[in-house]
């Protein structure tokens, strides 16, 4: 099949962002490396793992809606299951392997079928949770999973080296753990998952980045145009996105929840294109 190619111009200046922090979300490392044993061991039928992020990591208060770990590769079928707790916790680490946190200073705030959750290629997964957890941004976060789908199947999320033993799981294929009274840990580990603790919007986004195509390049049927959450202001609910061929370009699609769109285009046409971020604060530039 012949595959044409159209020249789009970008609207907004892409600039380097290095804050690892949205106003009202808050992500705790970053990096290429992944794990395959946090938060959930996907080569064994059960797992239990318990992470630790530090107040200083952290260093923002009020309730968390949402968590997104990254997601990296495999196959979820069977490691759909998860029930998540959280709490507060005066440790930096832990000690040995026996060293879990009390249930009792736990509170569960997530129990279901996240298969509907991974996206389809690498990329942030996230659950909202059944009940907000109220961080107090004094003490420490320990985010605890058990996930108890029987299979196995290899699995991969993105991590990085915390320079302490935050992390510890246990895994097996015949024994399913009783997170009320957690067994022996299989292991402890320095690297630990990054992730996105997201608490509800108090300002509108901040103008989306648009990705692809890059500005003045050639654009190929079939593609879709691409843009990404800009750090600094409110989390977006949705976006509008204006295509056209003048320098203000109409809206051609709006309440968008990906952060990608399929236009329909002219061949041998120029276009110009912008997109809006939108949540219950506001809109963005």
């Amino acid at each position: 099949m012949k595959r044409n190619y159209l020249p789009i111009v970008m609207l907004a200046l892409i600039l380097s962002i290095f804050s690892l922090s949205y106003a009202d979300t808050v992500q705790v490392g970053s990096g290429t490396t992944s794990s395959s044993s946090l938060p959930i061991y996907g080569s064994y039928s059960y797992s239990y793992s318990q992470q630790i992020y530090t107040q200083a990591q952290i260093n923002y208060a009020g309730p968390i809606t949402k968590i997104r770990f990254y997601y990296s590769s495999g196959n979820i079928a069977n490691s759909k299951d998860w029930t998540i707790w959280m709490g507060h916790t005066t440790k930096t680490l832990f000690t040995n392997t026996s060293n879990w946190e009390a249930p009792a200073n736990l509170t569960q705030v997530f129990d279901g079928d996240v298969s509907s959750l991974v996206p389809a290629s690498a990329g942030w997964m996230e659950i909202t949770l059944d009940a907000p957890f109220n961080y107090n941004n004094t003490n420490n976060l320990l985010i605890a999973v058990h996930q108890y789908t029987p299979g196995y199947e290899y699995m991969s999320w993105g991590s990085f080296n915390c320079g302490a033993q935050r992390g510890m799981y246990y895994s097996s294929d015949s024994t399913n753990p009783n997170p009320n009274s957690p067994p022996t840990a299989s292991s402890r580990s320095r690297s630990i998952n990054y992730i996105q603790l997201v608490f509800p919007n108090t300002s509108a986004p901040l103008a989306p980045v648009l990705q692809s195509p890059v500005n003045g390049a050639y654009y190929m049927d079939g593609d879709r145009l691409t843009w990404a959450h800009t750090l600094g202001g409110g989390d977006a609910n949705d976006f509008s996105v204006y295509l056209g061929t003048n320098a203000d370009p109409p809206l051609v699609a709006s309440n968008v929840t990906a952060t990608s769109y399929l236009p329909t285009l002219l061949h041998e046409t120029t276009y110009y294109w912008k997109v809006v971020a939108n949540n219950e604060i506001g809109s963005s530039p």
